[in-house]
């Protein structure tokens, strides 16, 4: 049964709501959560620790029930942790109740075990209750000082105005003095022991400590008011800790509890001080206001009564009593002044002069000096600034109340001096009031600095030390200089003499002579200058104050120089501290300060100097004297800090001056930059040591030391001098500092983390000259002492440094320190080993093996990374270990032989960790420290990608089973034992915590971008190594709507456009380039996932025939099948609907903006003239030294430029004679020029124009290019333009405002945002770039079925597809027309357009139809803009881009062909056209006129020649006629290129395309002609001898087939190309003479000299024997290709062509026409024969072996047959063009046509395709061409014996046999049958008509042939064969009835039938 207790015992952990406060922005606008809270625990901030309560036996009762509820909580009470909570009750006085809550919480927050010891329990559970005690009243003070920092408390309120204000009223201020009462009066219990006691008095002191501030705070901010009352009580209480009445003896038993009670003591003092009102009391002295009218708390009987408690104070014998009693006297000598005093008889009754003096007389106010220098006001988290003003008003009324001046005894004005210097120093809010005329409170202050400053330079000490103090702060410097230089008169002693006085009256005087100041040589008072006398110092000595107006700052500067001489150290440094502090705080005073040199009061003084640079020159002289001594090296440190701001206003400068000096004694030879080069200065060394161990200054010459090596590297110095205080500050300060010995420990920290920084800024910088980088570097990386020191302090673990933190020796400072050290470390050692890769070093380095060792001390560096990301307390650790864990596992990839093992020796207890603090950070990190989310996130990617087993070891133990990997290193995976340690509650795993952020895809794609890219890189990192994560992946995507999250994210980024570049500030541009890559990452993602899929179905196919592992493979596909499924469904579902549209339109669109760019360039063009500019008149401003260097170099340049020299003439003829002059003019015109361009003026052509030009091409900015080491796997970033935070500090533009460059500033500011802008737009591009490449990977994945069985139908309709080529030629135009060759382009748009070219060709590709004319049109005008200024761009891009702008025109190229070959497609189809589909062809015409020069120009480049030919023969054979195209290319080809081409070897793959393109050329006669002009000729007798003539050897006139398989080496179509250009020469130029020459020339060469080539294309093969041989050899298997085919019919064109010129033939060829008839005639014979085969034996053996050898032939053999005929050699044909598997060389040979010997069991039964077709096309070809060739010398033949009257048979050409001829008849009869038959009812085909009416051609001649035959031989038809051929005639002229095409064929075949069979023609069924 439940109890129920009160509900105010309940409280949330104050430590929780502490820290949201503290991050909490101050702003008026708090976070909701936490004005909830606030107002929840309102009663807890009232009533503080009171509502901890005392024991009660209710709540004691209500622990012994199982359920107690408090309010709207509930306990479920344990037995065991009851008995705790009344052990911790009995110790504490603390309610049962909130005891037992206590102790539950402090189990679970501290890990502190029941079973511990009783004394560490007890202790944990006190430390837990005084903590929360303390974040109570840290809440409370948090809240009070959170309201005061806004503004005001009027006007409407805001919550924590509200809350602050409610605290006051509800009675805040008498519940905190009640706590403090109580705590002062508070025992400890008496069971405790020691140490418990001792913890007991701390903490009390703490909360004592805490309340004080907050009453503080109360009473400073005048939040509530102290009456009478109140500041009695709270003096006696005062009194009561004085005199020992209180605990406070009793607590004070420890350091921390004296400290404590020193601090309390304090700050009861303070307060009490404060609340005497002292400012009001001076406002009331000021306003001469009477006591009564005043705002005064007190009153005057209050007065009397606190008078009564003051007086019984003795400030001798407790000198805390005597600062109250001296406040006290104040405060009344103030009110006692004030008007209307004679009333009050009891403030004249009171001696406040008796006060002063005993207080004085005690020393009081050196109590003051020791608050101020103890740890009080250091270190203290409370309003210190308000406990410093109550000092500084008590000083300020003492000096008004006692009007103390310069009169008053010296040791009290020192105090007091010195109490000042104290309070305002380090204070830049009382330093600004002080300053501020309007405060009257430090009006007595100001009094008193201006007696010291009319002292001035007679008592310089006191006034510098003051001024000092007074400079905190920007404004306040620039008014103590101010106040300084404009000193009205010089102090100085005067001997008086009788006639010294201008008058016996006043105290003025006049000096007769010049008068020379002492102490300050070349300072002379003029004579007759007036003086009024300050004070006498002697009988005749005074001290007059001249009025002579001088400059007090150079004053001070000239008392400086003097005191070289005079060894005055403690002037020295007072001097040199103020000009310190001033130039720290003021970059103005800087420059004032340098300057002072160029003024006119320094010239006054006769001084030499440099100067400007004088007191450059004066401190570095003063440096260089110095000794080794403590004020040495504390007056070298100040000196070497004001040096470095300086270097820092004018590096070159101030560089040249302080390097001349050598201030630091190095010995620098003069091997330049050799490893003894440099020997360290043991005079700085010792320096060094001396200040750490001597000074009490915090090692500040170290500090300075380092800073100036700094500030000289970011300056871009390259000296010998910089680089041996570089490795001084190396090789000495680091690897030696941490065994000096400090006055402080945390000092060591600071000495540390500055030389870390050195070392960063070494490792990082590239300013040096690359000898000096490479010197630093090798020391760097090849010093061990270095990397032992780095090692020393990150090598621990966060077990060491919690030890620390709980350490009573241990300061929080060094604890502080150490942390940052680590940091810095870790960010050293990151950058260090990013420096890394594999061509970096010759060898692996030094560092790098130790970093990798496991033998490191004090442990390994990888255990020490893993260890720190778990550690909370510190997340600046967490995240810089992460990064630097990340790096480490890349590196650990590239110098795997090096390592240890992939384990890097971990254990399963360190990887458990390491997975656990992953995890957390994971599900709690996001959005509470984003950088920390992100590291981890990449050190997981870096895992995925290069250490797959470390990766599966970390990820939560339920998926370790599953995902182990095939351990090829020695991973040490987690344990069975460590398993069991996991509990139930153990947090979700690392796989959970990412798809936390997957299912929050679509809130965070527009939240917070950055993260879920750092998560989809991981996922990505995952897929791309599928292989090795497939358990983990199977998770991942079984989790609910993962594919739908991740899909839903691609649609919502591609509906919303980004907004142009100059409109978006650099975060939202960030934000877009984040979303853009998400995208780019999801797409990844699922082409990778789709990819595996297909991978695996593959493998199933594969492995079906295996029966053990198939059903195991089909599991697995199945399995993962079902898993993607849904990411088929959604890229199914994309397919139909707009989504690829969108994308494609989103992402093809270019945020590149040319002007945007030239808009930079220009402005950097600007800003380089103005520089320019300004070294003409030698002012180098705070341009750094690396900057200066290369404008001067530019400038060299700049006026060697013709233009130049042009304008230097031009302006001498206008009297400009002075060189000097003349080029500063050109220099500043220019500058107005480039201006006014930037403006939006252009430049008039002329030699400005040209001057311009350069320095906009010379990219003096462009070399800052941004190296991003964030994120490490984030692209774009890299990419960026300009280094906007280097180009800054070079251009130290922040430094202009401080000097002449002022005016110019915004000029810089222009350049900077358009260089921000470009940055933004590349980073745009860049990241759609990866998109974009993206969604190319996923269209060509899931679009390709190659590895799949059969086709899946994943398809985008035409519909959607033509759209989306639409977007990009759109895009892609739009881009290209930006660009501008004379404008210059970036590498990034390069690549944006090679991609957009990419995708547009792989949507042209995956169509499945022809594209329609208007998007050929617009693909071809599209490829024709971006070839156009590509070449344009081509010459004038460098370095990279050379490669990408060639990539990108190849595409171009690739695009354009296919385009030409998609409209020649279309052109070809015969049909009927609409008047739109004719003007898209008319365009296409144009735009193919228009692509002619440019494809001509690139037909130039080797690499592009192939694409430009093939392209431009498609044009030329298509779409343009003779006419219109033979003039372009005759004056844009250089056809002799391409005829040497021919002879070049290196180009044998260009050799068929050339020849392919001259067969174009020689069909027209004037190319014919160009051809034989230009040589064509004698380059093919050289290219056939180069590669045919070696043929003539081994392939002889009787064997052309035994040893022919050499061609294949050959270069593809020679011969037959070769043959067809010559006959193609031969009809185009028809009769003329040219031809027969050609005719006479070739004849011999072919049919004599090739001869061996003709015969092998006409040699016939044999048919297999019947007898099956089956051991016939397998190297005599032979088979040809349609390629051989294809040579074999040019070579019988040529034959015909060259046959028709009889006589030219005759005269020739001889005796050899005979050879070539018997091998046509063979030839014939066997294609003759071949139908014969069918039917001769049930097992038929393919005549003809002809598989597929190119791609094209293996795509058309998937294609159905397009002629679908069973007769002829349509159905010989589909065996033997079944492809085979891949044989050796050696057992394949090559003619034109082979046989197969080897029967082919069931070949017959092999389906026809497009390719059998087209084989036996050619077949038929090839008998055409042979008839032809017969007929033409049957012809000639027969119109000899008609000449000469006689038929001469022995010389009458070889005719076939009549069988061969009726064997072809029959063929074409057959099919032509078949064909018309099968197609009577529709039109047939255009090819196959061409088909029916070749074979009606082949009959024909045939006939022709048959009849020749007969009649020389004077027999008859066989009459069978008449029955036979009259039947199948019939049957032919029946099918063709219907078909009109064949008319005009069948009446010639008709004709020559009459003839051959006189008697069946007559027939009637002829007719």
């Amino acid at each position: 049964m439940a109890t129920d207790v009160d509900a105010s015992l309940w409280w949330d952990p104050f430590s929780l709501l502490l820290t949201d406060l503290e991050n909490a922005p101050l702003s008026d606008d708090l976070p909701p959560n936490l004005v909830k809270k606030l107002k929840a625990n309102h009663a807890w901030f009232v009533d503080t620790v009171f509502l901890f309560k005392p024991p009660s036996e209710k709540s004691k009762a209500a622990l012994d029930s199982q359920l107690v509820k408090i309010g709207s909580h509930q306990l479920d009470i344990k037995p065991e942790l009851k008995d705790k909570a009344l052990t911790i009750s009995s110790y504490l006085c603390l309610d049962e109740v909130q005891s037992y809550i206590l102790v539950e919480r402090s189990l679970k927050d501290n890990n502190v075990a029941l079973d511990s010891v009783a004394h560490e329990y007890v202790h944990a559970v006190l430390i837990h209750y005084y903590i929360e005690r303390q974040c109570l009243l840290k809440c409370t003070r948090s809240i009070l000082m959170l309201a005061l920092s806004l503004e005001t408390f009027s006007g409407e309120g805001t919550a924590i105005k509200e809350e602050a204000l409610k605290l006051i009223s509800d009675g805040l201020e008498k519940k905190l003095i009640s706590v403090l009462q109580d705590l002062l009066s508070s025992n400890p219990p008496e069971q405790m022991d020691v140490d418990l006691f001792s913890l007991w008095a701390e903490e009390t002191l703490i909360e004592d400590n805490l309340v004080l501030d907050i009453l503080f705070l109360a009473y400073y901010e005048s939040l509530c008011t102290c009456n009478g009352e109140t500041w009695k009580g709270l003096c006696l209480l005062y009194k009561g800790i004085l005199s020992g009445s209180s605990n406070f003896e009793k607590l004070a038993i420890s350091t921390e509890a004296l400290r404590s009670s020193y601090q309390a003591k304090v700050q009861l003092l303070l307060i009490l001080i404060e609340t005497l009102d002292l400012e009001s009391c001076l406002q009331m002295v000021h306003d001469e206001m009477p006591f009564r009218h005043g705002a005064s708390a007190i009153t005057l009987a209050d007065i009397q009564e606190i008078e009564a408690i003051i007086s019984t104070l003795n400030a001798f014998e407790t000198k805390e009593a005597g600062p109250l009693i001296l406040a006290w006297a104040v405060f009344l000598c103030l009110i006692s002044s004030l008007p209307g005093k004679e009333e009050n008889n009891i403030l004249m009754e009171i001696d406040h002069v008796g006060y002063v003096r005993q207080a004085f007389e005690a020393s009081s106010l050196t109590y003051f000096v020791e608050i101020l220098e103890s740890d009080v006001l250091k270190e203290s988290d409370g309003p210190v600034a308000g406990y410093r003003s109550v000092l500084r008003t008590i000083i300020s009324a003492f000096i008004a109340s006692y009007e103390i001046n310069l009169q008053m005894e010296e040791g009290t004005l020192m105090l007091i001096l010195d109490i000042l210097c104290k309070i305002y120093q380090g204070e830049e809010s009382l330093c600004i009031q002080f300053w501020d005329r309007g405060s009257f409170i430090d009006g007595p202050i100001r009094c008193l600095l201006y007696n010291l400053e009319s002292e001035f330079p007679f008592r310089t000490v006191e006034l510098v030390r003051l001024l000092s103090s007074l400079c905190e702060g920007t404004w306040p410097a620039e008014c103590v200089y101010n106040f300084l230089d404009k000193s009205v008169g010089v102090s100085s002693l005067f001997k008086i003499a009788n006639n010294s006085f201008r008058d016996g009256i006043s105290q003025t005087v006049e000096t007769d002579l010049p008068l020379h100041v002492p102490g300050l040589e070349g300072l002379v008072i003029p004579s007759k200058t007036c003086g009024h006398i300050l004070r006498l110092v002697g009988e005749n000595t005074a001290l007059v104050r001249w009025e002579y107006t001088q400059s007090g700052v150079l004053v001070l500067l000239m008392r400086l120089a003097q005191e070289l001489y005079f060894q005055r150290n403690e002037e020295v440094l007072l001097i040199l501290n103020l000009l310190s502090r001033m130039v720290t705080f003021s970059m103005a005073v800087c420059f004032a300060l340098m300057d002072i040199g160029s003024s006119l009061h320094f010239q006054s003084t006769g001084m030499s100097g440099q100067n400007s640079m004088w007191v450059v020159e004066m401190i570095s002289t003063l440096v260089r004297r110095l000794s080794p001594t403590p004020s040495g090296a504390a007056l070298m440190s100040v000196a070497i800090n004001i040096l470095a701001k300086m270097l820092k206003c004018s590096p070159s400068h101030v560089a040249e001056v302080a390097l001349k000096a050598n201030m630091f004694d190095f010995e620098i030879g003069d091997n330049g930059s050799s490893s003894e080069s440099w020997l360290l200065s043991g005079k700085l060394a010792k320096m060094l040591v001396i200040d750490c161990e001597h000074n009490d200054s915090d090692c500040a010459l170290t500090i300075s030391v380092l800073d100036f090596t700094l500030q000289f590297m970011e300056s871009g110095v390259k000296n010998d001098a910089v680089l041996a205080l570089i490795v001084f500050s190396l090789q000495y300060v680091l690897v030696n500092h941490e065994y000096w010995k400090y006055k402080l420990k945390h000092t060591r920290w600071r000495v540390t983390l500055k030389v870390l920084e050195v070392l960063k800024r070494c490792i990082t910088s590239t300013s040096c000259s690359e000898k000096l980088d490479e010197v630093i570097l090798d020391r760097i990386f090849c010093d061990s002492s270095i990397h032992n020191t780095l090692f020393q302090i990150v090598c621990t673990t966060p077990q060491m440094l919690e030890r620390l933190c709980f350490s009573r020796l241990i300061e929080l400072t060094e604890i502080e320190g150490l942390q940052l050290a680590i940091c810095s470390v870790l960010d050293v050692l990151f950058i260090m080993l990013s420096k890394f890769s594999k061509g970096t070093f010759s060898s692996l380095p030094i560092f790098h093996q130790a970093v990798f060792s496991s033998a490191t001390k004090p442990i390994p560096v990888v255990a020490a990374l893993v260890s720190f990301i778990s550690y909370s307390r510190n997340p600046r650790i967490q995240v810089g270990a992460a990064r630097v864990l990340s790096v480490f596992l890349m590196m650990a990839d590239i110098i795997q032989p090096y390592l240890f093992g992939s384990s890097f020796g971990l254990d399963d207890i360190q990887i458990e960790d390491l997975r656990h603090g992953i995890s957390y950070i994971l599900l709690e990190q996001s959005v509470s420290n984003e950088d920390l989310f992100v590291a981890v996130v990449n050190l997981l990617t870096s895992a995925a990608r290069y250490q797959p087993a470390f990766l599966v070891s970390v990820l939560s133990t339920k998926f370790n089973e599953g995902v182990q990997l095939s351990n090829a290193g020695d991973m040490k995976l987690p344990t069975n034992e460590v398993l069991l340690r996991s509990s139930e509650s153990e947090k979700a795993s690392v796989v959970d915590a990412v798809l936390h952020y997957v299912r929050r895809s679509n809130d965070l794609i527009n939240s917070n971008p950055r993260i879920l890219l750092n998560v989809l890189n991981f996922l990505r990192a995952l897929w791309q190594d599928a292989a090795r994560y497939s358990g983990i992946l199977e998770c991942v995507k079984g989790s609910e709507n993962f594919w739908k999250n991740l899909s839903s994210s691609i649609s919502k980024i591609s509906s919303v456009e980004a907004p142009l570049p100059e409109n978006l500030t650099e975060t939202e541009a960030q934000d877009f380039g984040y979303r853009y890559q998400c995208q780019s990452s999801i797409l990844e993602i699922m082409a990778n996932d789709v990819f595996l899929q297909k991978k695996l179905l593959h493998a199933e196919s594969l492995v079906k025939q295996v029966t053990e592992s198939q059903d195991k493979i089909q599991n697995t596909v199945r399995t993962e099948k079902s898993k993607g499924e849904i990411l088929e469904d959604i890229l199914s579902a994309w397919c139909g609907s707009s989504v690829w549209g969108n994308l494609t339109k989103s992402l093809s669109h270019s945020e590149y903006d040319t002007n945007l760019y030239l808009r930079a360039k220009v402005a950097a063009s600007s800003v380089t003239a103005l520089v320019m500019v300004k070294l003409a008149r030698g002012d180098a401003g705070s341009l750094s030294v690396s900057l200066l260097e290369k404008s001067r170099i530019l400038l060299n340049k700049l006026r060697s430029h013709p233009a130049f020299s042009e304008l230097l003439a031009q302006y001498s003829l206008h009297s400009y004679s002075a060189e000097k002059e003349r080029n500063y003019l050109i220099l500043s015109d220019l500058y107005y020029h480039l201006q006014g361009k930037v403006e939006g003026r252009e430049i008039g052509a002329g030699s400005f124009k040209e001057l311009s030009q350069f320095l906009i091409e010379s990219n003096i900015f462009q070399t800052y290019q941004l190296k991003y080491d964030g994120d490490l796997f984030i692209t774009g970033k890299d990419a960026y333009r300009f280094d906007l935070k280097r180009v800054r500090a070079d251009l130290g533009s922040d430094l202009w405002d401080y000097s002449t460059w002022k005016e110019s500033k915004a000029i810089a500011e222009t350049m900077l945002n358009h260089m921000k802008d470009v940055n933004s737009m590349v980073f745009l591009t860049s990241s759609k770039l990866s998109a974009l490449r993206a969604l190319r990977s996923v269209l060509t994945v899931y679009l390709d079925d190659s590895l799949e069985s059969k086709s899946t139908g994943r398809e985008i309709s035409d519909q959607l597809v033509f759209p989306c080529i639409d977007h990009i030629c759109q895009n892609f135009l739009d881009t290209v027309k930006s660009l501008a060759p004379e404008l210059g382009a970036s590498e990034e748009i390069f690549h944006f357009l090679a991609a957009q070219a990419e995708l547009l060709l792989y949507l042209m590709i995956s169509t499945h139809k022809s594209l329609p004319p208007s998007v050929c049109v617009l693909v071809l005008k599209t490829s024709a803009a971006g070839l156009k200024v590509l070449s344009d761009f081509q010459p004038l891009v460098t370095g990279s881009s050379v490669s990408v702008v060639s990539s990108t025109v190849k595409l171009l190229l690739m695009l354009l062909l296919s385009a030409v070959k998609f409209s020649c497609h279309y052109s070809n189809l015969v049909g009927e056209r609409d008047t739109v589909s004719v003007e898209n062809m008319a365009k296409i015409s144009n735009l193919s006129l228009r692509l002619l020069p440019i494809l001509c120009n690139r037909i130039a480049s080797a690499e592009d020649c192939r694409l430009s030919l093939t392209t431009m023969d498609l044009i030329l054979r298509n779409f343009l006629t003779p006419n219109t195209w033979f003039p372009i290319i005759q004056n844009h080809l250089q056809l002799q290129h391409f005829i040497l081409k021919l002879q070049d070897k290196k180009s044998l793959e260009s050799v068929p395309i050339i020849m392919k393109f001259f067969l174009t050329l020689a069909r027209v006669r004037q190319g014919a002609e160009m051809l034989i002009n230009h040589g064509f000729l004698s380059s093919l007798r050289f290219l056939f001898a180069e590669y045919l003539d070696d043929m003539s050897s081994s392939v002889t006139m009787s064997n052309r087939l035994s040893n022919s398989s050499d061609i294949m080496e050959k270069p593809k179509q020679i011969w037959g190309l070769g043959s067809a250009v010559i006959t193609a020469m031969v009809q185009s130029l028809g009769d003329s003479s040219a031809c027969s020459d050609v005719v006479e020339n070739v004849i011999p060469y072919f049919f004599s000299e090739k001869a061996y080539m003709i015969s092998y294309y006409l040699s016939a093969p044999d048919f297999p024997s019947d007898d099956h041989d089956k051991k016939r050899p397998r190297a005599q298997q032979r088979q040809t290709s349609l390629t051989d085919l294809k040579e074999t019919e040019h070579t019988l064109m040529l034959m015909c062509v060259l046959a028709k010129h009889w006589n030219s033939w005759v005269k020739a060829m001889k005796e050899l026409d005979s050879q070539l008839r018997e091998k046509s005639i063979h030839l014939l014979a066997f294609i003759s024969r071949g139908t014969q085969r069918l039917g001769e034996t049930s097992s038929f053996s393919a005549p003809l072996i002809c598989p597929p050898t190119l791609k094209e032939e293996f795509d058309t053999c998937k294609k159905p047959s397009f002629v679908n005929s069973r007769s002829g050699w349509f159905a010989l044909s589909p065996p033997g063009c079944m492809s085979k598997p891949k044989v050796s060389a050696a057992s394949i040979t090559s003619t034109a046509l082979t046989i197969k010997t080897q029967a082919t069991a069931n070949g017959y039964h092999v389906s026809q395709s497009y390719f059998s077709d087209t084989i036996a096309l050619q077949i038929y070809k090839i008998t055409f061409l042979l008839l032809k060739f017969l007929c033409l010398q049957a012809e000639c033949a027969s119109r000899r014996s008609e000449e000469v009257g006689f038929v001469d048979l022995d010389h009458f050409p070889e005719l076939p046999m009549p069988e061969i001829l009726h064997g072809l008849q029959d063929q074409a009869i057959a099919i032509i049958t078949e064909l018309c038959e099968a197609n009577r009812m529709k039109e047939i085909h255009i090819e196959v008509q061409s088909i029916c009416c070749l074979l009606l051609q082949i009959m024909e001649m045939a006939m022709y042939l048959e009849l020749c035959v007969l009649q020389i031989c004077g027999i008859r038809p066989v009459l069978g064969r008449v029955e036979d051929f009259s039947k199948e005639v019939k049957l032919l002229i029946k099918a063709t009835e219907t078909h009109a095409f064949l008319k005009p064929s069948l009446k010639s075949l008709k004709q020559i039938m009459s003839v051959v069979y006189p008697g069946l023609v007559q027939a009637d069924e002829f007719l």
